[in-house]
């Protein structure tokens, strides 16, 4: 008898503690319906190389809440990226459960050191809604048997992120020399346009020169690039535009806008334009350049260059005149040395060739760089109207009819997203393409826009098309 008694407690606490494994307490029930969750572009990376982190906030639940303790992020440069089409909240579904996300941080970081640094903890205060105005309890409360204290229907969850450790690789030697104004850590993934409002110039007339930087990388960090500047030039404060909104792999561009003017008529030059960075895909230095430009300063006769003062020498008539005839002579010379040999010749009579069959093939690689399918629009940017606007519009069909060989006539929505999908375009690049189109349009419709309206959109032209 007392070994059958020893053998049903035994199996009553079996049962019980059974039964204990599958109870769920209201703490792990909400932490299941409200959870913190970080997303890194990059754990694995070289110091110098920005990464996109966010912090995002999932929840199955009607809650209120707050950041109560914001991350830490030692050994990194911090730049806020978080812009107004992050506030609206998207829907994702998880295990089955629909959850409302909601992005709290959204930030560049750029390491300074290398080594393992961790991305510091984000702390969020939840008020849970389980009972509503008319008493009536959410049903995540059945079968709860811990006691816990409600506050006019809400419960207080407090919820963290999980530390996040990102590998960081301090950058190769035989760097290649920068120059004073370019800093020796940048990396990323770089392009460089180089763009002259006007080759023709007036003495004394205002043009820009215009530095387009598009790419990967921290752009806070690119300082104007080191430019060799002919002597007679006199250069004006320089306007900076850097995009405010990266993208989630940390593209972007920058651009540096140089007016200048030069009084003294002449042909000069600006030489390349040298800019260093660190590719961390081929893990290898990188130097890319520009061609020189060149520029032609004209004074209101045509000439571009100082007509010379004329001497009172009574003699130097005498010279010029002389030199005249002596070229009028040796002219006629060789023009009847010429006659004699034609008359000499033989005149062979050229036998039947067979016919030769042409055919129409279509021209094939008929490129155009992007600096000079916007030229025009550039060099219009200063003026009233709507010429900037269609020319601008131009330049991008024109190069998009040069890049993939498209008939003069294809432009059309329809059948640019065809062509398109057909080049294997990305969806969000072609959404961009087609907005720029658009508002392009609409400012051809409404006179022409401002001058920042212009400058932002050859910005946004040339950065897309250097991106097809």
């Amino acid at each position: 008898m007392k070994y059958l008694i020893s053998f049903v407690w035994i199996l009553f606490f079996a049962v019980v503690n059974a039964q204990d494994e599958d109870y769920v307490s209201l703490q792990d029930r909400l932490k299941s319906n409200i959870f913190l969750k970080v997303e890194a572009s990059n754990t694995d990376c070289f110091v110098g190389e920005p990464i996109i982190v966010t912090y995002k906030l999932y929840s199955a639940l009607a809650t209120e809440s707050s950041i109560i303790k914001n991350p830490y992020f030692d050994g990194f440069d911090v730049k806020d990226l978080k812009g107004s089409s992050d506030n609206i909240a998207s829907r994702e579904t998880v295990d089955g459960v629909r959850f409302d996300v909601h992005t709290l941080l959204k930030l560049q970081l750029t390491p300074r050191r290398a080594g393992k640094l961790t991305l510091g903890v984000l702390t969020v205060r939840n008020r849970v809604k389980l009972v509503d105005s008319r008493g009536n309890e959410d049903p995540i409360l059945d079968g709860v048997e811990e006691g816990y204290t409600l506050n006019n229907g809400y419960f207080t969850l407090p919820v963290s992120s999980i530390p996040l450790t990102v590998l960081v690789t301090a950058l190769p030697g035989s760097a290649p020399s920068a120059t004073p104004s370019q800093s020796k850590g940048l990396v990323g993934d770089f392009k460089m346009d180089v763009q002259l409002s006007k080759k023709l110039l007036a003495p004394g007339e205002q043009a820009q020169l215009t530095i387009m930087l598009t790419g990967r990388g921290d752009f806070s960090k690119i300082e104007q690039p080191e430019i060799d500047w002919p002597e007679a030039a006199d250069i004006l404060a320089a306007r900076v535009d850097e995009d405010k909104t990266q993208k989630e792999d940390g593209s972007g561009y920058k651009s540096f806008v140089i007016p200048f003017t030069i009084n003294a008529p002449g042909k000069y030059i600006i030489p390349s334009i040298r800019f260093s960075f660190f590719d961390a895909q081929s893990s290898r230095y990188k130097t890319i350049t520009n061609i020189p430009v060149e520029i032609s300063v004209v004074n209101e006769r045509g000439n571009t260059s100082y007509v010379p003062q004329v001497s009172d020498d009574e003699n130097q008539p005498i010279f010029i005149g002389g030199g005249i005839a002596l070229l009028v002579i040796i002219a006629i010379i060789l023009v009847w040395m010429n006659r004699s040999k034609n008359k000499r010749k033989v005149v062979q009579p050229v036998p039947d060739q067979p016919a030769v069959t042409v055919k129409n093939t279509p021209v094939r690689n008929n490129t155009i760089s992007v600096a000079a399918a916007l030229q025009p629009a550039t060099e219009k940017i200063r003026e009233i109207g709507s010429g900037f606007s269609e020319l601008l519009k131009q330049g991008i069909i024109q190069y998009l009819q040069a890049r993939w060989n498209l008939p003069a006539n294809f432009y059309g929505n329809a059948s640019l997203q065809q062509a398109m999908a057909d080049k294997d375009i990305p969806n969000a690049l072609q959404t961009e393409l087609l907005q720029l189109l658009a508002t392009i349009d609409m400012n051809m419709y409404s006179g022409g826009g401002t001058d920042t309206d212009r400058q932002g959109l050859l910005n946004e032209a040339t950065r897309l098309l250097h991106q097809v």
